[in-house]
């Protein structure tokens, strides 16, 4: 993942002073490419506390799983994996390195990947004053981004719901690529 000096500080800041990252539970779509696919091994990019990276592991243990986030788990990257895993990752790249980020996640993935997108604000704020989420782009233009690579959409849901005590939209786009 490419990110600058000054932005590694923020996430760090933000990680050591809130709950980030503590999902756990293995997407039901994903649970599906795991169970019906010939997938050996996955990369939980972006994986905050590590949490579904576990889960995928005690229930998938044939699966050799990579458990990367800058912050939590800064592990050397493996060269090529058969599936990409982020969930609410891409919008908290930088802006200007979107692109270079994407390149790199779709010549490392060989079969699938896996991404749901906060489209967004998020509800924290980064020490600079900046929202959390870089990126607050709607999902038509996440799916045009995403499709320039040339892979196929397997598996795509937009959803939302209005948090009152928020007083937020909340916009998730989900999108299953296939090689």
């Amino acid at each position: 993942m490419a990110f600058s000096k000054e932005y590694l500080e923020q996430l760090t800041a933000l990680h050591n002073r809130s709950k980030f990252g503590s999902g756990n539970d293995i997407p039901y779509v994903v649970s599906q490419i795991l169970e019906n696919k010939d997938i050996t091994s996955i990369l939980d990019f972006g994986s905050g506390k590590g949490y579904t990276s576990q889960a995928i592991t005690t229930q998938f243990p044939n699966i050799k799983m990579y458990t990367y986030d800058p912050v939590t788990s800064p592990i050397d990257l493996p060269e090529s994996v058969d599936m990409i895993y982020s969930s609410d990752v891409l919008e908290h790249v930088e802006p200007e390195l979107i692109d270079k980020t994407l390149v790199d996640l779709f010549n490392r993935a060989s079969k699938y990947q896996y991404h749901l997108i906060a489209c967004h604000p998020a509800k924290k704020f980064l020490n600079d004053g900046r929202n959390a989420h870089l990126i607050i782009e709607t999902p038509k233009w996440w799916k045009k981004k995403l499709k320039t690579f040339g892979w196929t959409v397997e598996y795509e849901e937009i959803s939302e719901r209005y948090i009152e005590r928020l007083d937020i939209n909340v916009i998730k786009y989900i999108t299953v690529l296939k090689k």
